[in-house]
């Protein structure tokens, strides 16, 4: 239809050839969620930029699940309490190739669990750890993952195997994590 044509078109045929064509455009546009880890590695004494990478990542098919579940059921009624679970970035050890069936990394080191914060910015969430140099020493880590919905103990801290993994990297490089270097972990997944 020509511009003049549609200038000249009754509203309800306005909205028809409107909505046909939003249609149309709809079809075309699958959305998508998508996973990349952002990792810092510093000097632990100067703070000195040593390595800066950013690497893509599966989001796991659990992980979609998850976000599904919070998407349809994101509402509380008066008098509950909205409860948010606990996450916790994990690394690992363990050597292969990340897929959406992924339930757990290959060989995740407990010692590494560690919890940080989580923020919201247009269509992204992102999950920010950051290793100071005492932490999780002594590895030489070439995975990691997220476990959301994680299980609060009685001893005051969250047990990451019951918790959801979100999503899967493979380190390229590996991190040899040691005293002389602090890590930052900026795991961003983006709904566009």
């Amino acid at each position: 239809m020509e511009r003049k044509e549609f200038e000249n078109a009754s509203a309800t045929d306005k909205l028809r050839i409107l909505t046909a064509q939003l249609k149309r455009l709809s079809l075309k546009e699958k959305p998508r969620i998508q996973g990349e880890a952002t990792i810092i590695v510093r000097d632990a004494e100067t703070l000195e930029i040593l390595r800066k990478q950013c690497i893509p990542n599966v989001i796991t098919n659990a992980g979609l699940g998850m976000f599904a579940q919070a998407w349809a059921s994101p509402f509380v009624t008066p008098g509950q309490v909205c409860t948010r679970y606990y996450w916790y970035l994990v690394l690992g050890t363990g050597s292969g190739t990340p897929a959406a069936s992924d339930t757990g990394l290959f060989t995740p080191v407990a010692a590494s669990a560690k919890h940080g914060t989580l923020t919201y910015s247009g269509t992204a969430a992102q999950y920010y750890v950051r290793y100071l140099p005492e932490d999780a020493n002594g590895y030489t880590y070439t995975e990691a993952g997220i476990y959301d919905k994680v299980a609060w103990t009685t001893e005051g801290w969250g047990d990451y195997t019951t918790g959801t993994l979100l999503n899967h990297l493979m380190l390229s490089p590996t991190l040899a994590k040691d005293a002389t270097i602090l890590v930052d972990f900026y795991l961003t997944i983006t709904f566009s």
